[in-house]
C-alpha cells in the first residue's frame, strides 16, 4: 500500500489544546466520540434538539456532558463534530448550525454527503472536513476502552485557517483511531465508497443469507438448521478471514470441499454486470437522488420492506434460534 498512514505518533493533538469540541448528535458515531475524545482530555460539549424532543438529550446528561441546543452549541464550539444522520443534517445546519458559525471554526462531519452533493455549502472561513471510524460506535468504543482503536479516514474539503488537516486528525486521535491507522481520502472517495459497500457488501450479503435460508426451508431442511447455516456459519468465519486474508483460510483453515465450492460455484451467485451499474449509479450521484427522495416523501420504500420482513419465517426463526442457542 501507498498511502500514508497515520498513527499516534504522527499526529499532534496539541492542536486541539484550548478548543472546545462540540458534537451535534448525540446517537450512535455522536456519543461514543464524545465519550473518547473526553476521556482523552478534551473539553466537550453536546448539541441535541430542545429537550422536550431530545431522547439522547436526557442520556447526554446523563452520561456528565454539558448538553446545549444545537445553535448554543455551535456557538460555543470551536470544533464541530456533524454526527447527525444524513438527510437530517440540512435542516439543522440552515436553522442552527450556518447562522452561528465564526471565522476560523472547523466543521468535521462524519459522512461526506451533504457537503459532496452540495445539500451543506459552509462557508469559506471556516475549515470543512471529515473524519470517520470504520466501525458502528459501540465497537469504537469497546476498542478504545480497551487501549486498541478502529481504523478510519479523515478527509479536507476546505483549509480555511491552514490546519484543517492537523485538526482532523487530532480528532481521529482522541476518538483512537490513529492507535490502528488513519488515511486521508477525499470526499468522493468516503462519500460514494461508503455507500457503494453499503449497497454491494451489506445488502447482498443480507439478501443472500435470506436466500440461502429459504431455498433450505422451501426444499424441506428445519428452520433452525437453515438459520444456522445462513448466518452462524458466516459469522464463524469472518473473523478468520479479517485476521488471516481469504486466501490463507481458503487454503490452510477451511475444507478442500469449502475450497472448491467458494472457488468454482461462488463467483456464479454473484452478478459483475450489476455491481458495475450500481458502482456507476453510485458516482453518478443517482443512488444519492433516490435516497434523499426516499427520505423527503417519509421513507416509504423501507417502511414498505420493513413490514415485509419483521415477521418472516427467518425472523421467527432467529428469535428462537437466539432463545434456544445463545448470541
Amino acid at each position: 500500500m501507498n498511502e500514508k498512514i497515520y498513527r499516534d505518533d504522527d499526529v499532534d493533538e496539541s492542536v486541539l489544546d484550548g478548543k472546545t469540541i462540540a458534537v451535534i448528535g448525540y446517537g450512535i458515531q455522536g456519543k461514543v466520540q464524545a465519550m473518547n475524545a473526553r476521556d482523552s482530555g478534551c473539553s466537550v460539549i453536546v448539541g441535541t434538539r430542545p429537550a422536550s424532543r431530545s431522547r439522547s438529550r436526557r442520556e447526554a446528561e446523563a452520561d456528565g456532558f454539558e448538553v446545549r441546543d444545537y445553535a448554543e452549541a455551535v456557538s460555543k464550539g470551536d470544533v464541530l463534530l456533524i454526527e447527525l444522520a444524513d438527510p437530517a443534517q440540512p435542516p439543522v445546519y440552515a436553522e442552527s448550525i450556518e447562522p452561528n458559525l465564526r471565522a476560523g471554526q472547523t466543521l468535521v462531519f462524519c459522512h461526506g454527503f451533504n457537503v459532496l452533493y452540495g445539500s451543506i455549502k459552509p462557508p469559506e472561513n471556516v475549515n470543512t472536513a471529515l473524519f470517520v471510524p470504520n466501525a458502528p460506535g459501540a465497537f469504537v468504543r469497546e476498542k478504545y476502552q480497551n487501549g486498541e482503536g478502529i481504523y478510519g479516514c479523515i478527509s479536507v474539503d476546505h483549509d480555511a485557517t491552514g490546519n484543517a488537516r492537523e485538526i482532523a486528525l487530532a480528532v481521529s486521535k482522541v476518538v483512537g483511531s490513529t492507535r490502528a491507522g488513519v488515511v486521508e481520502l477525499t470526499f468522493q472517495q468516503e462519500t460514494e465508497g461508503d455507500n457503494f459497500e453499503e449497497q454491494i457488501l451489506y445488502g447482498g450479503v443480507i439478501h443472500l443469507m435470506r436466500l440461502c435460508f429459504q431455498t433450505m426451508v422451501n426444499n424441506g431442511y428445519p428452520a433452525s438448521f437453515a438459520y444456522a447455516k445462513s448466518i452462524r456459519s458466516l459469522r464463524s468465519v469472518i473473523d478468520v478471514m479479517d485476521e488471516h486474508g481469504i486466501e490463507d483460510y481458503l487454503t490452510g483453515r477451511s475444507s478442500r470441499t469449502c475450497e472448491f465450492a467458494v472457488r468454482t460455484r461462488g463467483p456464479r451467485v454473484i452478478n459483475d454486470e450489476e455491481v458495475a451499474k450500481i458502482f456507476a449509479e453510485t458516482e453518478q450521484g443517482i443512488f444519492a437522488r433516490d435516497w434523499m427522495q426516499e427520505w423527503q416523501l417519509g421513507m416509504p420504500q423501507i417502511h414498505r420492506l420493513r413490514r415485509a420482513q419483521a415477521d418472516t419465517t427467518m425472523e421467527q426463526t432467529g428469535r428462537d434460534w437466539r432463545e434456544q442457542f445463545g448470541v
